[in-house]
């Protein structure tokens, strides 16, 4: 096996370890909590997302939400409401109709105040728009998301 393999594994595997800490206590309260097919469905997304290059936030991660940012959107804001990277986000919880897989949340670097907007779509949506918002920096034209 090449070392690009072993590194990919070891990195996979310290996503998923944090990720099981994050979602449950310990892993029988993980089964009860959790359908088998949501747990298969974050664990894909994740692998999608972090494969582009999108960094796990930890600091604006906790149980039952999982965020992530893009950080060669990275831009210098004078006001820390303003966001300074493009991030994507998703709830797991007891409002299904609002958490993951039916919702993803992105909110576009710059987004805060007046400026911008929070975008909720569906993660299908999200996939067919991901270059859009890849691409997207600071005072570019705002891609239309939906």
């Amino acid at each position: 096996m090449s070392r690009n393999s072993n590194a990919k594994k070891a990195r996979r595997k310290k996503r998923q370890t944090v990720r099981n800490s994050r979602w449950a206590s310990d892993g029988q309260a993980q089964q009860e909590q959790h359908d088998p097919a949501l747990i298969e469905a974050v664990s894909t997304f994740e692998d999608w997302i972090t494969e582009r290059g999108w960094t796990f936030d930890l600091d604006f991660s906790a149980k039952g939400l999982a965020s992530w940012y893009y950080e060669p959107s990275a831009a210098e804001v004078d006001d820390e409401t303003y966001e300074t990277v493009t991030r994507v986000w998703f709830t797991v919880g007891e409002n299904r109709a609002e958490d993951f897989p039916n919702r993803v949340s992105a909110a576009l670097v710059g987004t805060g105040g007046d400026q911008g907007a929070v975008y909720h779509v569906t993660p299908d949506q999200l996939i067919d728009q991901i270059e859009a918002i890849e691409a997207y920096r600071l005072g570019d034209s705002v891609p239309a998301l939906s």
